[in-house]
């Protein structure tokens, strides 16, 4: 979904908690396992669209947090957010795989990219975005992310259950783009995205500067299992939409 869309849905953006059931259950509690304790830790979002999870971060108890996001309306409505919650976030108007000056003069702790990785349409990007993450941390600090799954269920509804359905060109081979679809706000959203397979996304981290590259199962939210069922999200964990990672400077 490029800059023009984004800003589109600038100012329903933050119904995705509501709309996709694994944003709150999945993407949510599995991220904060993989970052672990982040109060005092200096972070980065990356792709930070209107601050909902560059919130989170904070709220959690980090210390200096930033967000960079290529939509200027997104970032208009996450500043907007900020001037009345005073959480002491910035916000950066920036392409990721080309970088920011503002981020790359200081050095973070950790760095976080929720779905943006596999909105690169070629190899070289991918490496750009991740040098962009490499370069804004101290020696040690770490990339929590997560990226598309290039074995992604091709059925179009499979993931309808969860808010999105998806339409997964068959034979899929890497940088094939996936479209698909949801809701936000009432309104009808179209996401394009690319798949890489896991071993190119752990080639182009390595390539822009880091060193350990692992993988980290989905973890469901007490609540959510409550919610919907184990079996709900059984349909979820064994054919997961996205990967998440954990790449170490």
């Amino acid at each position: 979904m490029g800059s023009k869309q984004y800003d589109e849905t600038a100012d329903v953006y933050d119904d995705t908690l509501n709309v996709l059931t694994y944003a709150r259950h999945a993407e949510e509690p599995t991220f904060r396992a993989v970052m672990g304790d982040v109060r005092g830790l200096d972070v980065l979002d990356l792709g930070a669209g209107t601050g909902i999870w560059t919130r989170r971060i904070k709220q959690a108890g980090a210390g200096r947090v930033e967000g960079l996001e290529i939509s200027a309306s997104m970032v208009e409505t996450a500043r907007e957010r900020e001037a009345g919650e005073r959480l002491g976030i910035t916000y950066h108007v920036g392409d990721v795989a080309r970088g920011h000056a503002s981020i790359e003069a200081v050095a973070f702790d950790v760095v976080t990219g929720v779905n943006v990785l596999h909105y690169s349409a070629s190899r070289d990007e991918l490496v750009a975005m991740c040098r962009t993450a490499s370069r804004a941390l101290r020696p040690g600090g770490r990339l929590v992310a997560n990226c598309a799954n290039f074995h992604m269920a091709a059925d179009l509804d499979y993931y309808g259950p969860f808010g999105i359905t998806a339409t997964v060109p068959q034979p899929r081979v890497e940088g094939s783009m996936v479209r698909a679809h949801t809701t936000m706000g009432g309104r009808p959203v179209d996401i394009e995205f690319y798949l890489w397979l896991a071993s190119t996304y752990e080639s182009a981290l390595r390539e822009a500067g880091f060193t350990q590259v692992r993988w980290h199962p989905w973890r469901i939210s007490e609540e959510g299992i409550a919610q919907y069922g184990q079996d709900y999200w059984q349909r979820y964990t064994e054919r997961p939409p996205t990967l998440v990672l954990e790449a170490v400077k």
